[in-house]
């Protein structure tokens, strides 16, 4: 296939596949509207199967045309009942399967089109289920001299740059700059790091030489040098945060997939849901789009089929008939939060840890009901069918969440529904990150994973179990020193500090030597030779070159405390100074 045709059909689909999940968007959003939602929705519905209408034919595509046509007609009535709107959603996902099966066949019997000759015609044969798709010769669309190329190209082009136009880079392109991006970044901390050395050497030569010296000089030559770094560094900055907004897309993508999911599973359930979103044009990045999909489609799905009661237990709770499950986004503190909340029962507790006691004893004696609800396996449901039941969702809402460098918290009052919230990274790449020491080795550790660092001494340890706890703000913490967790030490440390970590309502304090300080770090993924290991997520480079390991607060939690050690009376802990 020539490519003038090939980027011609790269731009039709694309802007097909944005008209249907705009189609149907908009017939969601038609039960149970007020009049005027609904004669707007309808209206907009028919512009964009119109338009999807008229390019497929241009295109040749007649079978994808007539398919367009007839659900237009349909929605050209107004009396769009529920099972109408059923069966065009049906429709809709068969056009779906046509456009996902053009670009194979094409690419397959490109020799044969282009020897059939400028008039010639090829059935083409979709993917299973899909419409038959007429793909007019690929010679009768690239000739320069024919008209009817340029006519087709007109409603589908993108017309002359002007001011606020945009154009489509493959993201494949947009990957490569933001890796270069990310070295840039290391280079950047590197340069920092040099400098900060060339100072701190000069001032010191400086204290004993004079005035007009040329130690002196060299010591301003720095001044000038760092002057620059910083004023190069600002620079940079705003470069990595517009680099790194072009690999961002909206949720609102995402979210139009949510509202399907709802329509599918209230139907099926017989329940009445409202389904609303919030924050749609909230960016993330694309690499995390999957993973918070999954995390959020298994979240839709549970609010559906656990959290929203039938409608007579509703009643018979003073609600009404109809549940409300709300989706919203917001970009805050360097993460994007999306939450996902119900006004159902709520967390049946008592349940959920019978069924947990029923599965494994020990476990549902020592973890909370916020670790229950994520055990694999545990679920409120006895009898499990194609929507849910059998306890993983959960489970793998975990883990895609936490294997990206995010984390998950509930909250549920019983009898007035549930929320989850997920906290992901705006970006997979770069990454802020607290650095810290333990026994000579440097470790970095997601800020957001921290919720407070505190001075240690070993004396502000007690024994619970013949396990170190900390007290800390009226709760009793389990303490895990680093070293002792990565073999570098046998038992836990007599001062230093302690990170205070929560995952999932679990809380970990992590005793290490000092903090080093914040910085941007770019993610490395660990090689395959090296395998995974407990308590470690990734690898970075620093501005030194020294590779360092990135912890992953997920597993640090789950690994048992250290065990506690009686002070020895000739340990001197007095008169140590905070070392940050």
């Amino acid at each position: 296939m020539q490519s003038g045709f090939q980027e011609l059909l790269d731009e039709f689909l694309l802007e097909a596949r944005e008209r249907t999940d705009e189609v149907e968007s908009l017939l969601l959003k038609i039960a149970g509207s007020d009049p005027q939602v609904r004669r707007e929705a309808i209206a907009q519905a028919k512009r964009e199967l119109h338009t999807l209408k008229g390019n497929s034919g241009m295109m040749g595509f007649s079978d994808l045309q007539q398919i367009a046509h007839h659900m237009e007609d349909q929605v050209e009535g107004l009396d769009l009942s529920q099972p109408v709107v059923d069966q065009i959603l049906v429709q809709l996902d068969g056009l779906r399967r046509g456009l996902e099966g053009i670009r194979s066949p094409l690419a397959e019997e490109e020799a044969p089109a282009a020897a059939a000759g400028p008039r010639a015609e090829e059935k083409r044969e979709a993917a299973p289920g899909a419409p038959a798709i007429r793909v007019p010769a690929v010679t009768s669309l690239d000739a320069p001299e024919n008209e009817a190329s340029h006519d087709l190209a007109a409603p589908i082009r993108e017309a002359a740059p002007e001011a606020g136009a945009s154009v489509r880079v493959p993201f494949a392109k947009i990957d490569q700059l933001v890796e270069l991006q990310a070295e840039t970044l290391i280079f950047r901390n590197r340069l920092a790091d040099a400098i900060a050395k060339g100072l701190q050497k000069a001032k010191a030569i400086r204290l004993n030489a004079v005035a007009d010296s040329p130690e002196a000089a060299a010591l301003l030559a720095w001044e000038d040098v760092d002057y620059a770094r910083q004023a190069l560094e600002k620079t940079l900055n705003q470069l990595q945060e517009q680099v790194t907004s072009l690999g961002m897309v909206p949720l609102q993508s995402l979210f139009r997939s949510l509202g399907r999911i709802v329509h599918d599973e209230s139907r099926r359930e017989g329940k009445r849901i409202e389904f609303e979103v919030q924050g749609g044009d909230t960016p993330i990045d694309k690499t995390l789009l999957e993973a918070a999909g999954d995390a959020l489609g298994h979240l839709v799905r549970n609010a559906v089929i656990h959290g929203i009661e039938e409608p007579a237990r509703r009643r018979e709770s003073g609600k009404t008939d109809g549940g409300n499950i709300v989706v919203s986004a917001t970009l805050e503190s360097g993460e994007v939060r999306i939450e996902v909340s119900d006004d159902g029962g709520g967390i049946d507790v008592v349940r959920l840890r019978e069924k947990a006691r029923r599965l494994n004893a020990e476990m549902a004696a020592n973890a909370s009901d916020v670790a229950l609800l994520f055990e694999e396996g545990v679920s409120t449901r006895e009898d499990a069918d194609l929507g849910a039941g059998r306890g993983v969702g959960l489970s793998a809402v975990k883990r895609s969440v936490e294997s990206h460098g995010g984390r998950i918290r509930v909250r549920s009052r019983q009898g007035f529904g549930t929320t989850f919230s997920l906290h992901l990274p705006v970006t997979a790449s770069i990454l802020r990150v607290l650095l810290v020491k333990a026994d000579n080795e440097t470790y970095a550790l997601s800020l957001t994973a921290v919720s407070e660092t505190v001075n240690f001494q070993q004396r502000d340890a007690h024994e619970v179990n013949q396990s170190a706890v900390l007290r800390w703000r009226g709760q009793l913490v389990p303490l895990l020193d680093l070293g002792v967790a990565f073999g570098s030490r046998p038992d836990i440390r007599n001062d230093g500090f302690v990170m205070v970590i929560e995952i999932n309502g679990r809380l970990r304090g992590l005793v290490i030597d000092s903090l080093v300080g914040i910085r941007d770090i770019v993610v490395k993924g660990l090689d395959t030779i090296v395998g995974k290991h407990v308590g470690i997520s990734g690898a970075t480079i620093l501005g030194d070159g020294r590779v360092i390991m990135i912890l992953d607060p997920s597993s640090l939690v789950a690994q048992p405390p250290s065990p506690f050690r009686r002070l020895q009376a000739s340990v001197d802990v007095a008169g140590r100074g905070d070392r940050v």
